[in-house]
């Protein structure tokens, strides 16, 4: 191998497996060739390339976060490409398949559709968030399991049914399945108990957050999770480019001359999500959003108004994290 030029590195990666295409400045393939996916095998494949002129490419997919930190952690170079864009090009070549060659040619022609990789601790802070919702989801399911045993058995329930004092009547019920179903929900809400509070202390030690936190409708938690998906704000040069990265703006499919609306699929789903529950909970409280979204629903009807309201809020996120201070009414 020639010391003197750059070599470009594309890893395929699977839940088992990595298929792995190094080549060289002119395209010339050095090896490609699959192994396990696991810390010993990456280590084996990467020794015959140096860390200053091996450039390396993984496609962002369900299992990149774990070659990722070894690569990092080795000193390579390592940049994430965006799984939609490279699905194109692929289709462009006539194979639907991205594989290791097609991200070490990418890499290699400076044409790879990169992914913004924020640092560890925004990592771990989205890990956090996201595990709290997907505990949330499981504690509603049990909650719908509940209410659908309590119907199948023709037994009235409140409305309000999740305090001290419904949990009390539940177990009165004394039905085997129900007090299954209630020790599961016990273990779950303990869980995400924790992991409030983790957050919460989190949340009180960042300025950023505490910034997030002035504006209406907006948590401990929906703070943690809006900074964490947003990571650096000055990657959107404008709150339009925020909106659209948040999904709250449709996209626009242009051919020739003609144009219309389209659903745009490259958003954040988890900031979506939550600007969606934040613009929610601005509506039961007096304020200029409030207000905006009463103006709106009276027009366009509430969904139209929600989504006004998360852009507006979207907008106000972006002057807050930017300019570095709280959210104040005028």
């Amino acid at each position: 191998m020639n010391l003197g030029q750059n070599t470009y590195v594309g890893l395929d990666t699977h839940r088992e497996t990595i298929n792995g295409t190094a080549l060289e400045t002119n395209g010339n393939i050095i090896c490609n060739c699959d192994f396990p996916n696991t810390k010993e095998a990456l280590t084996e494949f990467m020794k015959g390339f140096y860390t200053w002129n091996t450039n390396i490419a993984i496609e962002a997919c369900n299992f990149w976060r774990g070659p990722y930190k070894i690569l990092k952690d080795l000193g390579y170079k390592v940049k994430l490409a965006n799984p939609i864009k490279c699905r194109q090009i692929a289709r462009d070549k006539k194979t639907d398949k991205v594989d290791s060659k097609i991200l070490a040619d990418l890499i290699r022609i400076n044409y790879l559709p990169e992914v913004y990789i924020p640092d560890e601790e925004i990592l771990s802070l989205r890990d956090l968030t996201r595990n709290k919702i997907s505990i949330m989801k499981m504690r509603v399911k049990i909650q719908v399991k509940i209410k659908s045993c309590l119907s199948r058995n023709g037994i009235a329930y409140p409305e309000k049914m999740w305090n001290v004092e419904g949990f009390r009547w539940l177990k009165k019920i004394n039905d085997e399945e129900i007090n299954g179903y209630l020790r599961i929900f016990e273990i779950l809400k303990k869980e995400e108990n924790i992991l409030k509070r983790k957050i919460e202390k989190i949340v009180q030690n960042k300025e950023e957050m505490l910034l997030l936190k002035s504006i209406p409708g907006i948590g401990y938690f929906g703070a943690a999770l809006i900074y964490s998906e947003i990571a650096d704000i000055n990657r959107f040069a404008s709150p339009k480019y925020l909106h659209a990265y948040a999904g709250v703006v449709p996209g626009i499919y242009q051919s020739g001359t003609k144009t219309h609306p389209s659903k745009r699929k490259e958003v954040n789903y988890w900031l979506k999500w939550i600007i969606g529950q934040c613009s929610g909970k601005v509506t039961l409280k007096k304020s200029k959003l409030q207000n905006h979204y009463f103006k709106i629903r009276k027009k366009k009807g509430w969904k139209a108004a929600r989504k006004s309201v998360a852009r507006k809020m979207l907008t106000i996120i972006w002057f807050v994290l930017r300019e570095k201070i709280p959210y104040h009414e005028s």
